[in-house]
């Protein structure tokens, strides 16, 4: 078992470039903080850190124990505060984020004002699982779920999507335009990992590969921006969009005869107490 003040010297003496500066941070002496990395190393079997002319440098392993170290650290803050019920740890995919969640706080904060500060982590949908499985995060909103072990998963929302083009597009002065036409017109694509490809198929029938494949961007500011300068066309959630088809800069479209939808689900760790942060937020999701 790792020793978490070993850890933690182990990571005072990366930041603060050597033994000497990491005893006077720590408060200890400098033969307190090299019994530290010794026992450290050998609970890990490798060598962390090596020393020469005054200066340190970590090895590979201590190189590759670095993130691990800070995660554990992390973490173990972490099981404290959400021991003592005083704080949440919100993941969300970048489009939840940005587009739906800030409303959903302001309300949890007002009927919860004895929990915080809460803290918000955006990422990609595969990031977002992976901070779940890391314990790094109380509570995952994504587009998506895989269903992993450990977890109880509950959809919250049904987010309406939809076809977005500049004003000078054909399409422009439409309500609704036909699945295939799609396939007429090359398809800018946002955050990997969002499912929007799944939606096609199962909502269209409309294989991945079947798709004029347009330029391929890490976020919907960036699609949008795209759109408008007439670079392809595009989906995503109409809140998304809400303010640039009121300011007449993007036009959002619906598929004839399909009613395009994305569930959004919610995460949380299966064994999480009955009262808990992460559960009171999920009764103001709903």
């Amino acid at each position: 078992m790792l020793n978490l003040e070993h850890v933690h010297t182990f990571i005072t003496v990366i930041e603060g470039n050597g033994f000497h500066e990491a005893a006077r941070r720590l408060g200890v002496s400098q033969p307190t903080v090299t019994q530290h990395i010794k026992k450290l190393e050998k609970d890990l079997g490798r060598p962390l850190i090596v020393r020469a002319h005054g200066n340190i440098d970590m090895t590979t392993h201590g190189a590759r124990f670095l993130p691990f170290a800070r995660t554990l650290l992390r973490v173990a803050q972490r099981s404290r505060e959400t021991l003592a019920g005083e704080r949440l740890v919100i993941g969300a995919c970048s489009n939840i984020g940005v587009y739906l969640l800030q409303p959903l706080v302001k309300t949890f904060t007002a009927t919860h004002p004895t929990i915080g500060p809460i803290e918000i982590r955006l990422g990609t949908n595969p990031e977002t699982a992976d901070r779940l499985v890391n314990s790094e995060i109380d509570i995952g909103l994504m587009e998506w779920w895989d269903n992993r072990p450990g977890f109880q998963a509950s959809v919250w929302r049904n987010e309406p999507v939809v076809v977005i083009v500049p004003p000078g597009h054909e399409w422009a002065p439409l309500q609704e335009i036909d699945r295939a036409a799609l396939l007429s017109q090359p398809l800018i694509g946002g955050e990997a990992g969002t499912g929007t490809a799944r939606l096609l198929q199962e909502k269209l029938g409309l294989a991945p590969d079947s798709l004029p494949v347009g330029l391929q961007l890490g976020s919907t500011e960036a699609v949008k921006q795209a759109v408008r300068a007439g670079l392809g066309i595009s989906l995503t959630f109409k809140s998304a969009v809400n303010d640039e088809v009121q300011a007449g800069v993007l036009c959002a479209l619906n598929v004839r005869d399909a009613t395009l939808t994305k569930p959004l689900h919610a995460i949380l760790p299966a064994d999480l107490p009955p009262t808990s942060p992460a559960r009171d937020f999920i009764e103001v999701l709903q």
